[in-house]
C-alpha cells in the first residue's frame, strides 16, 4: 500500500510541528506550510492531480486565521480548481461563524477547535485511513 499524503497549513509553528509528528508517526508523507499563499494549494493555478496521475493529498488540514488568506477561502479555492482530496479539516481557536460552517459543509470539511483534542482527532484519522484503504465508503 502506498503511503498516505497530507498537507498541513498553519501559521503557528508549534501546531505544524505537532501535526507533522502525529502524521509521520502514522506513516504519512507530510508537507507543511506556514503561509497559505506559498502552499501548492494556492500557488498552482490548476490542481495537478486533476490533470495527471499525480497523487492528490489524502488529507488537507488548515488553520482558519492566517495572514493573507483564511483557511475556508484556501480550501474553496483549491476545490474549485478540481482537487479530488475528500478529507479536509479546518482548525481554529474560536467558534466558526455560520457563514463559514455553511461553506465548509459543501466539501464535508471536519472542524477542530484548538487546542487540538486528540480524542477527537485520532478517530477522524482512523476513519480517513479506512476510507482511503477502501474499508469504509466515503
Amino acid at each position: 500500500m502506498r503511503p498516505l499524503k497530507a498537507i498541513v497549513i498553519d501559521d503557528d509553528r508549534p501546531t505544524l510541528q505537532l501535526l507533522r509528528a502525529i502524521l509521520e508517526h502514522r506513516l504519512y508523507e507530510v508537507e507543511t506550510y506556514q503561509d497559505p499563499v506559498r502552499s501548492p494549494l494556492f500557488m498552482n493555478k490548476v490542481c495537478p492531480c486533476s490533470l495527471h496521475d499525480t497523487q492528490c493529498p489524502d488529507l488537507i488540514i488548515t488553520d482558519l486565521s492566517m495572514p493573507q488568506m483564511n483557511g475556508v477561502d484556501l480550501l474553496e479555492f483549491n476545490m474549485k480548481k478540481g482537487c479530488r482530496c475528500r478529507h479536509l479539516a479546518l482548525m481554529t481557536g474560536k467558534e466558526l461563524k455560520e457563514e463559514f460552517l455553511t461553506r465548509l459543509a459543501k466539501y464535508g470539511t471536519r472542524f477542530f477547535l484548538k487546542p487540538l483534542n486528540l480524542d477527537d482527532f485520532y478517530p477522524w484519522l482512523d476513519r480517513v485511513e479506512a476510507q482511503v484503504a477502501g474499508h469504509l465508503p466515503e
